[in-house]
């Protein structure tokens, strides 16, 4: 039996891509693997615009608080996009409006969804935390749940808990995630 090994798929051939399939899916780069990611479903979409706005009101005029932010972690072999991401204000406007800098956002919030396996969430952490993401949230819907990785280590929030947001010295209550 013999295997047969994959090159990777590196950044150049990467941008050689169409934008998005016919499909709606749309690409992203795991570690020289081209993925396609499929459309989210409502209830993700309904928790990543809620994130969004609880995260706008505490990091007000420090940054940009989006949805299906597009980063690339590392030079080669890596393009993700984070379902709710923080940029400092001094990142966001230095962002080139024509190219796809090395870059890794500060807070990155993904929303789990059938598509995700734990072991791609633990490799996108592992990559954007390596890349200097300061804080990574993974919700889970089903639980009601968020675990929060930071620099001193990994904590799950639950109903009634407060999830303290460091870089803005405030926090957010995960009922108020959940109310969707």
């Amino acid at each position: 039996m013999s295997s047969h090994a994959h090159s990777p798929v590196t950044w150049a051939d990467f941008l050689r891509l169409p934008e998005r399939p016919e499909t709606g899916k749309r690409h992203e780069l795991h570690d020289g693997e081209v993925v396609l990611v499929p459309p989210a479903r409502p209830l993700h979409i309904k928790l990543q615009k809620r994130i969004e706005h609880l995260l706008e009101g505490l990091a007000a005029e420090r940054g940009v608080v989006t949805i299906e932010f597009p980063y690339r972690p590392a030079p080669n072999l890596q393009y993700w996009f984070a379902d709710v991401a923080y940029i400092p204000r001094a990142d966001w406007d230095a962002m080139p409006p024509n190219d796809y800098p090395v870059y890794a956002p500060a807070l990155i919030v993904e929303v789990l969804s059938p598509s995700n396996t734990p072991a791609k969430i633990s490799r996108q952490r592992i990559v954007a935390m390596s890349a200097g993401t300061l804080e990574f949230w993974v919700v889970d819907p089903e639980k009601r749940t968020v675990l929060v990785t930071d620099p001193a280590g990994a904590k799950t929030y639950a109903a009634g808990d407060a999830i303290p947001v460091r870089l803005f010295e405030g926090s957010v209550f995960v009922d108020r995630i959940f109310d969707v």
